[in-house]
């Protein structure tokens, strides 16, 4: 009797194989959004930023995907009305 291997193909991450699915983000404010887009990216989709909350207080060498969501650290809970500015990182 002869036995065949059965391959199943997937085409979606599990959640534990997702490497942003369980990241926090926040969405900039629409004028950043359209600052970013005309940007260069430093990666596949994403930006290298600092980025300045309207406390004063500056996030250095941190990273926005697709030119509209900040990814937050694990500690960190903003919101989009905290965020002030954001510039290009630069060493």
């Amino acid at each position: 009797m002869k036995h065949f291997l059965t391959m199943e193909l997937r085409t979606e991450l599990t959640l534990k194989e997702s490497p942003i699915s369980m990241t926090a983000k926040v969405e900039l404010p629409t004028k950043l959004i359209d600052k970013l887009a005309d940007l260069p990216e430093q990666g596949m989709g994403y930006q290298v930023v600092n980025v300045t909350l309207k406390n004063g207080q500056v996030l250095m060498d941190r990273r926005v995907v697709n030119s509209t969501y900040l990814i937050l650290l694990d500690n960190e809970h903003l919101t989009t009305a905290d965020i002030e500015n954001v510039e290009l990182y630069k060493k």
